[in-house]
């Protein structure tokens, strides 16, 4: 029986203390089991137990490299995300619908813009793909629709909020860093090019914050309490009066709607927090530097 297969590789790779793998296994059995079984809810806990024993584990490494390693680590640490970044582009489906969506942005904008919007979108997903795997979760690479960006095929289960609020953040956290860079490259060179890239990166990953529906910035809200949404809130109405950025008083709007809706979270994330408020603060910063250029 396959869910007895699953259990036991799931439990051989938890005695080897492969909690990532385990993980993995458990997730696969999950979607062979009706939602409403108590062996389901046994084996969602196990899930949820196994994330928390991987982010101890990451957090154990990360010290001992930073302290055996000095200052190669951070540059291993970029070498690494490169590498994991450019696995993606070994699927077929997702060169193709790529080349399908540069094809449609080259004939609106030119192909160097086209290049730049389907390279920023791709770093977007690819934050995704990487925070899942690091959860131990499945995750295809993204598959682009033009005109309306990529998605990511997720065969997944219902996600604690912190998690849930990792996964969907890391999307716009990448996508910050390749605004960054086209803003830093237009620095370097002085071709407005890199100004329009690093505006459109700014705009749609400030989008994807609007904190509704399935979008980054709704799964980022589930593990805020009222206070911290509020506080979100507070902030994009701020930055919006400073910057005049129109996707900021949708993210405030938004925020506003979440204060009154029943997914609160019961403690406080500080870390969700910072990287929303953060993420609202830098994206807002890249926006208005490059049109003021």
């Amino acid at each position: 029986m396959e869910l007895e297969a699953l259990a036991a590789k799931a439990q051989a790779a938890s005695n080897g203390a492969d909690f990532v793998q385990a993980r993995s296994y458990w997730v696969r059995s999950l979607e062979l089991l009706p939602e409403d079984t108590i062996q389901y809810r046994s084996i969602k806990a196990r899930v949820a137990k196994l994330g928390e024993q991987i982010q101890a584990a990451e957090g154990d490494g990360s010290s001992r490299w930073k302290k055996t390693t000095g200052f190669l680590g951070p540059i291993a640490l970029l070498l690494w995300k490169l590498k994991a970044l450019i696995f993606g582009l070994a699927k077929l489906s997702t060169l193709l619908t790529m080349f399908v969506s540069f094809g449609f942005y080259w004939s609106i904008y030119g192909w160097r813009l086209a290049a730049g919007l389907v390279i920023s979108i791709y770093i977007h997903e690819m934050g995704h793909v990487l925070e899942l795997r690091k959860f131990g979760i499945p995750a295809g690479t993204p598959m682009f629709i033009p005109g309306f960006g990529a998605f990511i095929q997720l065969r997944g289960v219902n996600l604690p909020p912190i998690q849930d609020s990792r996964i969907g953040l890391a999307g716009p956290i990448f996508g910050f860093a390749a605004a960054a860079l086209s803003l830093l490259l237009f620095y370097g060179t002085g071709a407005k090019i890199w100004t329009a890239i690093a505006y459109f990166g700014a705009v749609v990953n400030l989008f994807n914050l609007i904190p509704i529906w399935q979008l980054d910035g709704g799964r980022g809200f589930q593990s805020l309490v009222r206070w911290q949404r509020a506080a979100v809130l507070g902030i994009a109405a701020a930055l919006w009066l400073a910057s005049s950025e129109s996707m900021l008083l949708l993210i405030a709007l938004g925020a506003g709607y979440r204060l009154f809706t029943k997914d609160v979270a019961k403690e406080p994330d500080h870390v969700g927090f910072a990287q929303f408020a953060g993420l609202l603060v830098v994206l807002t910063a890249v926006a208005v530097l490059s049109k003021i250029r």
